[in-house]
């Protein structure tokens, strides 16, 4: 009598958690991830100690996809996720090991970022083979597909060599890169393959002129001129080229570097999807403000500082943060009065926000 009453109670346990699910599911689906979040949850605490039901496992996964949504460097629910990551269907452990990569890189958690890429590049190596890409192909509509996933990984994996100056290492995955588009030329993915291609050619350049190849300058300005959209990664490869060398840029490319920073006055921080894009932006910011500060512009250096730090704070890199701080710090003497007003109203306005703030950032705007 009492096993009964125990199968009756967890049947009916079921049915209440996958009936929950369905409406979750369905707000998800509409946009509305207050009310998802909640049911979500709810589901979540739905705890059975011998095992973890399919509709908890996607609950994970989709509570952790809202938050690298709207909330972009949280990793409360990005550490309740990883232990599940490879229980879902494939092409949600592949959506969840790109954003575990995405998170870390934007953090600028490198050896995270790149471990999780490799996950995502190993996972994803068996579905592009002839037997598992129509399977693969029946991804929901806002999946990324196959090229997507592959150079994304690429390109992180190399990037994260690179913030180690581990150059050779990163030139080997960016040149990996350059040939997607035999691997998905013969496909729909052909348009998203080149794109990455295009990136790591970009990169490769940024990369030469990093280790002292200054050479490659003109075939930088080149490339971005024949390819506008790869101006935010010619732009940043020069700027830290000439910030770690010491040298002005030439005048063509730093009236292009004004042209393009005056016609992105505030890169919009709440457009969902966008945080790895935004991410490089802040990166970029920062080395203008190093740039003009160290040319003697301070009002421009002191609106890239400003740029950079906003987004530092919005995305919870305090690496990017600290980088931000230190440069303000070293010449806060130069500044206005009015730059110091704005970036402590900014701090505070973060660390109200946050149980705490891992940052002395009061001692060093004194």
């Amino acid at each position: 009598m009492m096993a009964e009453r125990g199968d009756s109670s967890k049947q009916e346990q079921d049915l209440l958690q996958k009936q929950l699910f369905q409406k979750a599911e369905s707000f998800f689906a509409n946009g509305m991830w207050s009310p998802a979040t909640e049911l979500y949850e709810e589901i979540i605490e739905m705890n059975n100690e011998r095992d973890v039901s399919d509709e908890q496992l996607m609950s994970y996964f989709r509570m952790f996809y809202i938050s690298c949504q709207i909330e972009p460097g949280n990793t409360e629910e990005l550490l309740r996720f990883i232990p599940f990551r490879h229980r879902l269907e494939d092409i949600y452990v592949l959506e969840g090991l790109y954003l575990l990569s995405r998170t870390y890189a934007i953090l600028d958690r490198w050896e995270e970022a790149r471990q999780y890429s490799s996950e995502l590049l190993k996972w994803l190596e068996p579905l592009c083979s002839k037997r598992g890409w129509s399977r693969f192909r029946r991804r929901p509509a806002y999946k990324r597909s196959p090229a997507a996933y592959y150079g994304r990984g690429l390109l992180i994996i190399a990037e994260s060599y690179k913030n180690e100056e581990l150059y050779a290492d990163a030139r080997e995955w960016l040149e990996r890169c350059t040939g997607l588009t035999e691997r998905f030329g013969a496909n729909s993915d052909k348009v998203e393959a080149q794109h990455y291609v295009l990136l790591a050619r970009m990169r490769v350049l940024a990369l030469d002129i990093a280790t002292g190849d200054l050479s490659q300058m003109p075939q930088l300005a080149a490339l971005m001129g024949e390819y506008p959209q790869l101006t935010l990664d010619g732009l940043s490869g020069a700027l830290q080229a000439a910030n770690k060398y010491g040298f002005p840029l030439e005048d063509d490319l730093e009236q292009g570097l004004q042209l393009f920073t005056d016609s992105n006055p505030s890169f919009m921080l709440y457009d969902w999807g966008q945080h790895t894009l935004r991410c490089q932006y802040g990166r970029f910011y920062y080395q203008c403000a190093a740039y003009w500060l160290r040319r003697g512009e301070l009002q421009r250096g002191a609106e890239e500082l400003l740029r950079s730090l906003k987004i530092s704070l919005h995305l919870r890199n305090q690496y990017l943060m600290l980088q931000c701080l230190s440069l303000y710090e070293k010449h806060h003497a130069s500044l206005p009065d009015m730059l110091g007003d704005e970036i402590r109203r900014l701090c505070q306005s973060r660390a109200n926000k946050e149980n705490k703030l891992r940052f002395p950032w009061r001692q060093m705007l004194l």
